[in-house]
């Protein structure tokens, strides 16, 4: 940017709402790891709950009634919220990702060059423009993962329910036969 028509006053709110729009950002990123790391406990102790049943169904001792469906039933439950929780703890894994402020060394090669400071903030805000657009992709990938992941995990009874009626649906039929 080219910083040569405007005052210094203005110079410095630019750089001021271009660090504090990167602060906003990374509240948001952080915020959004916590939603999904939560979510992804919340998948995985319900996926560890269902294996746990089918574990026991799986007990030769026990006479339940259509074993196999709910064997079945339980399983695909348990395997949607295990690929939910993967999907959520994808979003959390660490990436570069840019923080408001920047190192003072990063400034080095304009005190040597005896710059004037109000000559540097149009390179600064470059900077700051992108590494807003640097973290604005990170946000919105971690954004589809999660939601892939909240699907998958919400998805997971419904689809555990759907596999055991197809399953008993397909047991009495075979039993008709």
């Amino acid at each position: 940017m080219d910083f040569s028509k405007i005052d210094d006053i203005f110079s410095r709110e630019i750089i001021r709402g271009g660090e504090a729009y990167l602060d906003g950002m990374l509240r948001v990123a952080t915020s959004a790891d916590q939603r999904a790391s939560s979510l992804a406990g919340i998948f995985i102790a319900a996926a560890t709950a269902l294996l746990a049943a089918v574990i026991a169904l799986s007990n030769p001792a026990w006479a339940v009634g259509s074993k196999l469906a709910l064997i079945l039933g339980g399983g695909s439950a348990a395997l949607m919220f295990l690929a939910g929780a993967v999907m959520c703890l994808r979003t959390i894994m660490p990436v570069e990702f840019w923080l408001p402020g920047c190192e003072p060394e990063n400034w080095e090669s304009d005190v040597v060059a005896g710059n004037k400071l109000h000559d540097c903030f149009g390179e600064r805000a470059d900077h700051i423009q992108s590494q807003i657009v640097a973290n604005r992709t990170v946000i919105e990938a971690n954004a589809l993962k999660f939601k892939w992941g909240a699907v998958f995990g919400i998805a997971a009874p419904f689809v555990g329910l759907l596999v055991w009626a197809l399953a008993s649906a397909c047991r009495l039929s075979a039993a008709w036969l």
